[in-house]
Formats: C-alpha cells, structure tokens, sequence
C-alpha cells in the first residue's frame, strides 16, 4: 500500500426487498477485490477500497451494484483512481452523465 488512506465508499438508503436480496447484495459487494472491509453507519452502507488495488473491472461492478440497487451514482466520482482514470473517465462509456455529470466539450 502507497500510504495512501483506503476510499470509503457509501452507499444511502439501499433498500432490500427480500432477505435473499440482502445476502447477494453483501455477497456482490464483498466480492470485489479491492474491497477490504464492509460496515454500516446509520443508513448507510460503507465499503472499504484499497485504492491502490483497484482495477477498472472493479469499478465496473461498482457501476453495476450501484445500478442494480438505484444508489446515487455520483459517490462513485471517488473511484476515479490514477490506474484507472483513462478507462473510467471516458465520456463515452454509459455511466460517465451519472457519475461525473455531462460531459463538457
């Protein structure tokens, strides 16, 4: 590790319409590598990234839970990491409007 503090990426007001749907959705989640640690605040979910662990492929399945469970798409801005920056901030790809908002010319 660089030293560098781990992201902490939250996650408001998920709902869970079945008891199964909370396993897979804490099954998904800690089944991304770069995640360390899960833990709850509040209503809040927290996920716990090394930063200098995690892949775009990563991300894209942060892209893909957040989706899923229609969490606020713009938390994932703090994935924007230097390994990955290129590939996730490409104004072309579907979640670049609902993370970083429209893309400027």
């Amino acid at each position: 590790m660089s030293g560098q503090e781990p992201l902490e990426i939250e996650m408001a007001g998920v709902k869970f319409y079945s008891a199964q749907d909370e396993l897979y959705f804490f099954a998904w989640l800690k089944g991304i590598g770069s995640v360390s640690d899960v833990f709850g605040q509040g209503r809040a979910i927290y996920a716990v990234v090394d930063r200098d662990e995690i892949t775009f492929d990563d991300a894209l399945e942060f892209v893909s839970l957040f989706l899923r469970y229609q969490i606020p798409m713009p938390e994932l801005k703090r994935l924007d990491v230097p390994g990955i920056s290129k590939s996730f901030r490409d104004p072309s790809a579907f979640w670049y409007s609902e993370v970083f908002g429209v893309a400027s010319d």
